[in-house]
C-alpha cells in the first residue's frame, strides 16, 4: 500500500513536470521577429486609392490586382502568403518612417513602425508593405505600433492638421473660403482663393483645379494664439486613446475620422505624464477661422483640441461637452494646437 502511494505521487510529479515543460517550451506561433528581408516595400497601383487593411495575398495573380510589377515574381509566392502591411503617415510631419520588427501570434501580427517628428503639414498618405508569411495563414488581424524617436518641438502658435471632410447627400460641386486666409501657412489641395471641389456623398473629392481625388482638404495656420482656460480634461498619457476614443464619440466623430485624429495626436499625447486637454467651442473656432460653405451644409462639427503637457495632475473643472447632431449635408473638421503657456 505504502508503495502504491509513492507510485501515485511519482506519477503526478512527473504529470506536472511534463506541463511545466510544454508551458515554458516556445509557441512556434507566438514569435517576434526583426524584419530583415522578410518584408518587401511595394508601391500601389494609381487607380487603387486606399487598399483595405488586413489583405493577406495567396497568389502572384493577387498581387497584381493591387501593387505594380518589379518586386514580387511569381516563385516568390511558392511556400509563402504575404501579409499587407499598411502604414498611415503625414509626409510633412513624419519622416524616416522605418519598420524594424515584427510579432506573429496565429493570425494577429503586429507590427513596430518607428519614425521622426517634425512639423508641417500636407496630405495624409499610406506606404505599403508586404510580410512575407507561412502558407497556413491566410488570414490577418494586422496591428501597427508607432514608436516616436525624437522629441520634435513645434511653435505653439499653429494649428495643425485641421482636416475638413464633405459629405453631401448627392454628388456636389462645393465652395470653401477660409475667413482668416492671411493665417494659412500650409494647405493641400493649394488654397488659391478658396476650395472648389466635386463632392461625393461617400467623402470623396475632386479638386476641379488639380482634376485629383482627395477625401479631405488640409490646411494649418499660424497666430492661433491658444492658453490654458478654467475648463478642460487632465488626462494621463497612458489613458490616452481610451480617452479620446470616448469624447471623439460624444463629439460626433465617425470611428473612422476618430481613428485618423487618434493616429496623428497619439505620439504627440501619450509619452506625456499627463496632459491637458481642450475642445474649442464652435464659435471660438470660427473667432480664428471661419468657414463659408456652398451650398450651405445642414450640419457641422468643428473639432480643434487644444492641449498642454504636464508633469503633474492639476485640478480644473470638467468641460461639459455637447454632442452635435448629425445629419444631411454633414461637414467635419478635426485640428488642435499646443499650447506653451505656464498656468
Amino acid at each position: 500500500m505504502k508503495n502504491k502511494k509513492i507510485y501515485i505521487i511519482i506519477g503526478i510529479l512527473i504529470i506536472c513536470i511534463i506541463i511545466s515543460i510544454i508551458i515554458l517550451l516556445p509557441n512556434k506561433n507566438n514569435k517576434t521577429y526583426k524584419i530583415h528581408k522578410n518584408i518587401t516595400s511595394v508601391e500601389a497601383k494609381d487607380n487603387e486609392k486606399e487598399i483595405d487593411d488586413n489583405i493577406v495575398l495567396t497568389t502572384y495573380e493577387e498581387y497584381l490586382k493591387y501593387f505594380n510589377t518589379g518586386n514580387l515574381t511569381p516563385t516568390d509566392f511558392i511556400g509563402f502568403n504575404y501579409a499587407l502591411i499598411k502604414i498611415n503617415y503625414n509626409p510633412c510631419s513624419e519622416e524616416n518612417i522605418t519598420p524594424y520588427k515584427y510579432n506573429i501570434k496565429g493570425n494577429n501580427i503586429t507590427v513596430y513602425v518607428s519614425y521622426d517628428s517634425i512639423c508641417g503639414l500636407c496630405a495624409p498618405d499610406y506606404i505599403y508593405y508586404l510580410l512575407k508569411v507561412e502558407k497556413t495563414i491566410t488570414k490577418a488581424n494586422v496591428n501597427i505600433e508607432y514608436e516616436l524617436n525624437n522629441d520634435s518641438e513645434c511653435p505653439s502658435d499653429v494649428a495643425y492638421k485641421p482636416i475638413i471632410y464633405l459629405y453631401p447627400k448627392t454628388t456636389t460641386n462645393v465652395s470653401i473660403t477660409l475667413n482668416n486666409s492671411r493665417y494659412l501657412t500650409t494647405t493641400y489641395p493649394k488654397y488659391n482663393n478658396g476650395w472648389n471641389v466635386i463632392a461625393k456623398p461617400d467623402g470623396s473629392l475632386l479638386d476641379k483645379e488639380t482634376n485629383r481625388e482627395y477625401y479631405g482638404l488640409y490646411w494649418e495656420g499660424n497666430n492661433h494664439n491658444v492658453t490654458m482656460k478654467e475648463d478642460g480634461f487632465i488626462v494621463e498619457g497612458k489613458d490616452t486613446i481610451s480617452f479620446l476614443e470616448e469624447k471623439l464619440k460624444i463629439l460626433g466623430l465617425t470611428d473612422r475620422e476618430a481613428n485618423e485624429f487618434i493616429i496623428y495626436w497619439l505620439p504627440k499625447l501619450e509619452p506625456n505624464k499627463y496632459n491637458y486637454i481642450r475642445f474649442e467651442t464652435t464659435e471660438e473656432i470660427n473667432n480664428y477661422m471661419k468657414l463659408t460653405i456652398t451650398p450651405n451644409p445642414d450640419s457641422i462639427i468643428r473639432i480643434l483640441m487644444d492641449y498642454k503637457p504636464l508633469n503633474k495632475r492639476i485640478k480644473i473643472k470638467e468641460q461639459n461637452l455637447i454632442t452635435p447632431k448629425r445629419y444631411g449635408f454633414t461637414v467635419v473638421e478635426w485640428g488642435g494646437s499646443k499650447i506653451e503657456e505656464e498656468k
